[in-house]
């Protein structure tokens, strides 16, 4: 054990980012570098790491986690837009378990219950893993086999707490009058929609709204997601189209498409000159 006391990083970085989203935080691939390397240096002396993602989705993460000295695992999305960490970190994982005699530590930033198999693994051959993640989505499996570093407490996100308040020192929330937040909503998914378009055949309906537009930190839910769909169909931003399904020809493919005659389109693209406006609320 004198030579197996290192420590390495392995990052879900969908994982981590969907879980900032839980607290309408942002995170960015530096500070969680520093936060999982603190977390690292408990266990022994941190000798590097990977983070797993589409790097050709996020390009400019990829490039902040290379200058953190942390690797980026390049791990395709399939052409319907799923994520390909899990198996990936779960190969590359397993073979610093087997492989790697400087390894004794894994701080593995991710709770999905798909890695405890290598919890298991790990304990065979005389190693440990450590969970560094968002607590929300840390799986009870994974809470039940391995110890959790909480990443609110590591990034210093303050939650809700417990106790008596005075509520004369508490300020009612002033009533919204500002709209400008469903127009950045707006303007960004114009903007994703337009890039997502791009570089695929299609966008499929489903696929957009659970998976894509959470990925944008569009809505809570899927739920949340498929009501904002509905209404941009409403307003004439996005249009419903079918795409002919190989494996059923009967049963063709739901797809959505930006409207690019439409002017709150062509505005959020930067190809119009005035403001962007409210076309929920203006067909509301």
């Amino acid at each position: 054990m004198g030579q197996r006391s290192g420590v390495l990083i392995a990052i879900d970085w969908e994982n981590i980012r969907r879980g900032a989203q839980l607290y309408q935080r942002h995170v960015t691939p530096a500070d969680l570098c520093l936060a999982m390397r603190h977390v690292g240096s408990i266990f022994g002396e941190v000798k590097g790491g990977k983070a797993f993602g589409d790097w050709s989705l996020r390009p400019d993460d990829g490039r902040e986690f290379s200058e953190q000295d942390i690797v980026p695992y390049h791990a395709p999305r399939t052409a319907a837009g799923k994520d390909r960490s899990d198996p990936a970190i779960l190969l590359e994982v397993y073979d610093w378990i087997r492989d790697r005699e400087d390894c004794a530590t894994i701080i593995l930033g991710s709770g999905d219950a798909d890695y405890q198999v290598l919890v298991d693994r790990a304990r065979l051959h005389g190693r440990r893993i450590v969970l560094c993640a968002f607590s929300q989505p840390v799986s009870r499996d994974m809470l039940a086999t391995a110890p959790l570093f909480p990443l609110e407490a590591e990034l210093g996100i303050r939650l809700a707490e417990h106790g008596d308040v005075d509520v004369e020192v508490v300020p009612a929330p002033a009533p919204e009058t500002d709209h400008g937040g469903v127009d950045d909503l707006l303007a960004r998914f114009v903007r994703e929609m337009h890039q997502l378009e791009s570089r695929m055949n299609f966008v499929g309906y489903g696929v957009l709204c659970n998976r894509w537009m959470l990925d944008w930190g569009m809505g809570w839910n899927e739920y949340e997601c498929r009501n904002l769909v509905d209404e941009y169909l409403d307003a004439g931003i996005v249009e419903r189209h079918e795409v002919v399904n190989p494996n059923n020809p009967d049963w063709p493919t739901a797809a959505v498409r930006l409207v690019r005659a439409s002017e709150m389109v062509r505005m959020a693209l930067g190809l119009s000159d005035g403001p962007i406006s409210n076309p929920v609320l203006a067909h509301g």
